[in-house]
């Protein structure tokens, strides 16, 4: 069983690191580079306190306002409103259609200056707090990485901005992942590292890039047991802590389907 920990939280360290060592196991952590070598919280980040400190249909409301805002005043390469909501506003297992719809347009929909300028206005307004404080408090330093390094943990790649890797153009790609590799140098083995998608996308381009400089294997975010003897050692799935207790007991049935699938 291989145990994944995504983003770089703080929690990493304060929980899971004591927990693993108490029971002899251990972590493989993916850390975005810019989580400890910047003082500024992950977009993503933004996106989940503003969700979870924002009634959902104000946060939506504010959302198109800022959007018509910042369309008016010249921003070219968004489609209207409109459009923009029947694209994204479609729920999926874990999230209502409109939660959809802040996340992809604040996450990828939109030109990258205006998504993190609206994402500042609108954690500003619901968490209150400065966002280089937030971020001492939410992600690992330096140090508390090579702690884990240095009890045994794995640590990988996870970009370095936290991208949607697979919408960008191969220069933004491969301008990242440079970056996330010089970031996590003390800690990888650059000639046999392991690379995790942010939000699991990815193309063709990004697989050849980490396949030519070193990477041994990807984890994607498709929800499924992981087979190493079937499919592309990049394209490896996984299952989400909510398809375990105490949210769930979805695992079971896809450890079955599993099963069924390596009989053949």
């Amino acid at each position: 069983m291989l145990l994944t920990f995504d983003d770089g939280y703080i929690d990493n360290f304060t929980v899971a690191l004591p927990l693993l060592r108490k029971h002899g196991m251990q972590g493989s952590f993916f850390i975005p580079g810019k989580t400890f070598m910047e003082k500024t919280l992950l977009d993503v980040n933004k996106i989940h306190f503003i969700l979870a400190s924002a009634p959902e249909g104000e946060l939506k409301d504010d959302l198109l306002h800022l959007l018509s805002q910042y369309r008016g005043d010249g921003w070219p390469g968004f489609a209207p409103n409109e459009e923009l909501y029947e694209r994204y506003a479609v729920p999926n297992r874990f999230d209502s259609g409109d939660v959809v719809f802040v996340k992809r347009v604040l996450q990828t929909a939109i030109p990258e200056g205006i998504r993190s300028e609206i994402a500042s206005i609108l954690f500003k307004k619901y968490v209150g707090m400065p966002e280089s404080d937030f971020s001492r408090e939410l992600y690992m330093n330096r140090d508390q990485i090579r702690c884990l390094k240095g009890n045994g943990m794995f640590i990988g790649l996870h970009g370095y901005d936290h991208y949607w890797l697979g919408n960008l153009s191969r220069e933004e790609m491969e301008r990242d992942m440079e970056r996330a590799l010089e970031a996590m140098d003390e800690f990888i083995d650059t000639d046999g590292w392991v690379m995790n998608y942010p939000y699991g996308n990815y193309s063709g381009d990004v697989i050849r890039y980490i396949a030519g400089h070193g990477c041994r294997m990807g984890l994607t975010t498709e929800v499924g047991v992981a087979d190493l003897g079937a499919g592309s050692r990049y394209q490896v799935p996984r299952l989400d802590c909510n398809d375990f207790p105490p949210k769930s007991e979805k695992y079971l049935g896809m450890l079955c389907r599993g099963r069924e699938g390596g009989k053949g």
